[in-house]
């Protein structure tokens, strides 16, 4: 993952806020760090912050803010079909200077246009584009918001990033804790997070999943979905045929996203789900897994005997991670300040200590 930051006003955000921000960025992405600061056609700042945890193309060419033209973008996350998208986009004339999805992306964006590029993109992904001839700003989120955006529309502009203490580093203050989400999150669990927009601080928002929002240079905001999941479902489907597409389908998705120029991990369980995915990476691809297990002494949750068995049949490389009680409450606060809010689930916890 990396992070991702910046700010679209009348103000200007004092050089040592930005610094801060950047600090609290690096846990995010430790590999390079950037900023690009814009003074705005009708006044004020358009501001771009980036920390990048290399994944493709590991050369500082590809580091962010990335520019084509007079469009510079911030992105987090990984377009998985940046190689068919780069095909289409040479055959087309376009040339590149780097290996990187990013500049992919960008390239599209320039081409076809901020929403229509989201939607012929696959992958997971947040991302800010500023507009030097323009002035506009763009933010844009993936189809199921699996990257997190934050937005805060102040009296001087608006504040964004992918943590909210990266919004409350450029601002210098810290947004009122809202208490009511938090009540009816304590109350009803994970499942009454996104029923609204609301986040766990007043006058913080999340970018729509599946949405493109643009800020003009006069602060007129339009926003837009680029995808609606649609139900269509084959009366004259079999049930070989069904599994024959799932099979193909799951082939296909696990073949986009062993793209990598860094070695990749597979986290293993006794489910089903994970055991494909691993078995798809080692058979049909010959990828050099390299598993992690997460294990404890508690019987109710062992499933260790699955996962060796898995293990011997593939003949993966594996390694198991326990977990123990100790530490527990110390462990907890770090992890609610990393994601400044309530650890949603407890497989956040475990994941994070592997």
């Amino acid at each position: 993952m990396c992070g991702i930051a910046g700010y679209f006003g009348r103000g200007e955000i004092p050089q040592a806020r930005v610094d801060r921000a950047l600090r609290a960025m690096r846990q995010r992405g430790p590999d390079a760090s950037g900023v690009q600061r814009f003074a705005r056609p009708q006044g004020g700042t358009a501001l771009l912050l980036h920390s990048r945890l290399a994944i493709i193309d590991l050369d500082p060419r590809s580091t962010q803010p990335f520019q084509i033209g007079d469009q510079w973008i911030s992105f987090n996350g990984e377009i998985y079909n940046y190689v068919e998208m780069r095909r289409e986009l040479m055959a087309a004339g376009v040339r590149f200077r780097t290996e990187s999805d990013t500049e992919v992306l960008l390239a599209s964006i320039e081409r076809y246009g901020a929403a229509v590029a989201a939607d012929r993109a696959e992958g997971m992904w947040a991302f800010a584009l500023y507009d030097e001839k323009t002035g506009a700003l763009t933010l844009s989120r993936d189809r199921f918001g699996e990257k997190p955006l934050y937005i805060h529309r102040a009296e001087d502009g608006i504040y964004f990033g992918s943590e909210p203490k990266f919004i409350f580093a450029m601002m210098g203050r810290s947004l009122p804790v809202n208490k009511q989400h938090l009540m009816r999150y304590i109350v009803n669990g994970y499942k009454s997070l996104y029923k609204t927009r609301d986040t766990f601080f007043q006058g913080l928002e999340d970018l729509a999943p599946a949405s493109v929002l643009e800020i003009s240079a006069n602060d007129q905001a339009r926003a837009e979905c680029y995808w609606t999941p649609r139900f269509a479902p084959d009366p004259g489907m079999t049930r070989e045929h069904a599994v024959a597409g799932i099979r193909d389908r799951l082939r296909e998705t696990m073949r986009l996203r062993l793209r990598s120029d860094v070695p990749l991990a597979f986290l293993l369980s006794g489910g089903v789900d994970s055991n494909v995915l691993t078995s798809i990476a080692k058979r049909d691809f010959g990828y050099d897994a390299h598993a992690f297990t997460i294990v404890n002494d508690d019987e109710r949750y062992d499933e260790r005997d699955i996962v060796e068995q898995s293990v011997a049949h593939l003949g993966i490389r594996h390694t198991s991670v326990p977990i123990t009680p100790e530490e527990f409450l110390p462990r907890l606060r770090d992890l609610v300040a990393y994601h400044d809010a309530p650890v949603f689930t407890i497989t956040y916890y475990v994941q994070w200590l592997s």
